[in-house]
C-alpha cells in the first residue's frame, strides 16, 4: 500500500486502530448509534487524531475506551 499511494488514492475501512495509524496519513472517525446512520465525528491528519484528537469521543475510541 505504501508503494501504491504515489500513484493512486487508497481508502481503507477498518476497526483496527493500529492498522489505521500505521498505514494512513489522513483518517476519519465515524460513529453510529443503533438504528441510525453513521456520521463523521472528526477527520484530519492521522498523527493528530491519535495524539491530540479534538473530540472526546475520538479520544475515547482510539484509546480503547469503547468500540
Amino acid at each position: 500500500m505504501l508503494e501504491l499511494v504515489n500513484d493512486v488514492t487508497i481508502v481503507i475501512v477498518t476497526h483496527n486502530m493500529q492498522q489505521a495509524q500505521r498505514v494512513s496519513t489522513q483518517c476519519a472517525f465515524f460513529l453510529a448509534s443503533h438504528g441510525t446512520p453513521g456520521a463523521i465525528v472528526e477527520y484530519g491528519d492521522t498523527d493528530a487524531m491519535f495524539t491530540e484528537p479534538i473530540d472526546g469521543r475520538t479520544f475515547d475510541y482510539v484509546n480503547g475506551r469503547f468500540g
